[in-house]
């Protein structure tokens, strides 16, 4: 192993598939491509995305290293990332007095945005 390659650094990714999440760690010299796995066919149901990965920067030059199928997407997790959520509370009551309905609504939205922070990903 040459010099090099003991001081490449390895990149993280945070890979959202059909068959379930998972964390990816490739060296930062890798490639990655997204798209359909054949381009051009018409869906069948499925959108048949895959993530490629390449032993270089060069898709063309490089060996395929590996393939990931219904992924719908992935993201370096060194990228930091907020989620906005929206919590909503609330209540109703009825009451009837002589033949009339009266109805009380309380409704109540929480939003917050929250951070991804990947020291909380076991990995």
């Amino acid at each position: 192993m040459s010099e090099s390659d003991e001081d490449e650094v390895n990149v993280n990714y945070y890979v959202r598939c059909r068959d379930g999440d998972f964390i990816l760690e490739v060296p930062s010299s890798y490639k990655l491509t997204f798209g359909a796995v054949n381009p051009g066919s018409p869906p069948h149901g499925h959108d048949l995305h895959c993530l490629r990965i390449y032993d270089g920067p060069n898709a063309k030059t490089s060996n395929l290293r590996a393939v990931f199928c219904n992924v719908s997407g992935f993201r370096d997790l060194s990228l930091p990332l907020a989620r906005k959520t929206t919590k909503e509370t609330g209540s109703a009551e009825w009451s009837r007095d002589d033949g009339s309905e009266i109805v009380t609504r309380k409704r109540e939205l929480a939003e917050a945005w929250h951070t991804d922070d990947p020291a909380d990903i076991p990995f």
